[in-house]
């Protein structure tokens, strides 16, 4: 379907068959520019990505596990921060999470004795009880951080 436009004042209009109305390209409304999404016929708000908040920034598991969470259970939330600062969220939830696992992993270790010494005596005991708690930290980095 070939969409028909034109310009009037400086401005794109499209034409929407199914309304029999034009539509200009850009919308202002409550502060905010909106931009009209040619397939569907609605507006879009136009959203600028927050480069200050450290760009370089890689985001690890737990930031893309928590913007995967957002997105598929907490909609209303995610198109809050969509307008207004999703990375600086993702990044404050991906930093918190990452330092509290590396604490509690350093303090329950100690706590529940997995050592070096451990390591160089049994291997497998290390490995194995080094998992079981990475598994519960996990778990308990999902229940404080992810799916809040």
């Amino acid at each position: 379907m070939k969409i028909k436009e034109k310009i009037v004042d400086g401005m794109k209009y499209f034409y929407s068959e199914e309304e029999n109305k034009w539509f200009p390209q850009f919308e202002e409304e409550n502060g905010l520019t909106y931009e009209l999404d040619l397939k569907t016929f609605t507006y879009l708000p136009l959203i600028e990505l927050d480069d200050e908040y450290e760009p370089e920034y890689q985001l690890t598991m737990w930031g893309i596990r928590r913007l995967n969470y957002l997105k598929e259970h907490k909609r209303g939330m995610y198109q809050r921060l969509m307008i207004k600062g999703l990375r600086e969220h993702l990044v404050t939830i991906d930093k918190a999470a990452n330092e509290t696992e590396d604490l509690l992993m350093e303090q329950m270790s100690k706590a529940e004795s997995i050592t070096e010494e451990l390591k160089r005596k049994d291997m497998f005991e290390w490995v194995g009880r080094r998992n079981n708690l990475k598994n519960r930290i996990r778990e308990i980095i999902y229940h404080d951080y992810i799916y809040v």
